[in-house]
């Protein structure tokens, strides 16, 4: 392990601690699956692993070395942009729906991890629609609704 593993693991316990405290406010409708149970349960196991790699890292810190990561700007492209697209989609689902988001916030993780055009636009549509609809359909989880989710 290396010394940037404790601060990667301090930041994933932060980031999960968050988001299992934003998941506590969260409306829970009658006779449906509750809607913070996943954000809950994610939140708390990234918090739990983040603080295990982040002990381990600073037991082990004694031999720094940079991660090869960092190198690339692709791969590091690949750590930021998930974070980037969890803030645009906090921000922007309830106006534009789940749909709407999901399927390009998908098709543009899939190009930059470098997929083709067509196989990122395939995995996009079938990933963005197919979560939105097993979610909202099957499990009665309700996630922010737009356009397209009121034509299915």
């Amino acid at each position: 392990m290396r010394l940037p593993d404790f601060w990667t693991g301090l930041a994933f316990a932060a980031l999960g601690l968050a988001i299992a405290f934003m998941a506590r406010g969260f409306h829970v409708p009658a006779g449906a699956a509750s809607p913070k149970l996943l954000p809950m349960i994610i939140g708390g196991t990234m918090a739990a692993m983040g603080a295990a790699v982040a002990l381990r890292g600073l037991r082990e810190a004694g031999s720094f070395s940079r991660p090869q990561w960092l190198g690339s700007p692709r791969r590091i492209l690949l750590v930021l942009y998930p974070l980037a697209a969890i803030v645009v989609f906090i921000t922007f689902a309830p106006e534009l729906g789940t749909i709407a988001l999901a399927v390009p916030m998908v098709v543009i993780h899939c190009l930059i991890y470098g997929l083709r055009p067509a196989s990122a636009i395939a995995t996009g549509l079938v990933a963005g629609v197919g979560i939105s609809l097993v979610f909202t359909h099957l499990l009665g989880v309700a996630l922010p609704e737009g356009i397209i989710e009121g034509l299915l």
